[in-house]
């Protein structure tokens, strides 16, 4: 027999679920480009959400929020996204960062408050053969390379030097 409990947190896990195929349908069909906006677009189909809640769904999803060259910033499903570098990763890139302080197979990389995850996003979209990964926060990310990485190569990575031609 179930208690109480046990039925409140199906009947939530299915709200939330709803939610969540709702925000992929949403975001398939329309131009989200920010959290408040996708916030009203939900609560005009009746899911009223916080931000908080709103952020978790978004980060369970494996949503990002990446450059469009017409209209700024939008949401975007992880399949959706061409995995083909744009000119705008070099500037984004630029724009964000402060500071890179390497240590071993690692760089740590400060950024402009709230370009964490779009620089990380970046760096991961450029495909750099030495990168493992990224991780990435509000002004902070972490780059993890392979063992013996070429770390100037990566710096002409990030830059878009190394597809400019020789002078």
């Amino acid at each position: 027999m179930r208690s109480c409990g046990d039925l409140t947190k199906e009947a939530t896990l299915t709200s939330q679920e709803a939610r969540r195929r709702l925000i992929v349908t949403i975001l398939k069909t329309e131009k989200i480009h920010s959290q408040e906006e996708l916030q009203q677009r939900l609560k005009q189909e009746g899911k009223d959400v916080t931000q908080a809640t709103l952020s978790r769904d978004l980060k369970f999803l494996g949503i990002a929020r990446i450059p469009d060259p017409r209209e700024g910033y939008v949401y975007t499903i992880k399949e959706d996204v061409d995995t083909t570098p744009e000119p705008y990763l070099h500037d984004d890139i630029a724009r964000g960062i402060v500071d890179i302080q390497f240590s071993g197979n690692l760089a740590v990389v400060h950024t402009k408050l709230g370009h964490g995850h779009s620089v990380a996003f970046a760096i991961d979209r450029l495909e750099i053969q030495d990168v493992l990964g990224t991780v990435g926060g509000e002004d902070t990310l972490l780059v993890i390379f392979r063992e013996d990485a070429d770390k100037p190569s990566f710096i002409k990575r990030l830059t878009g030097e190394d597809t400019l031609p020789d002078r």
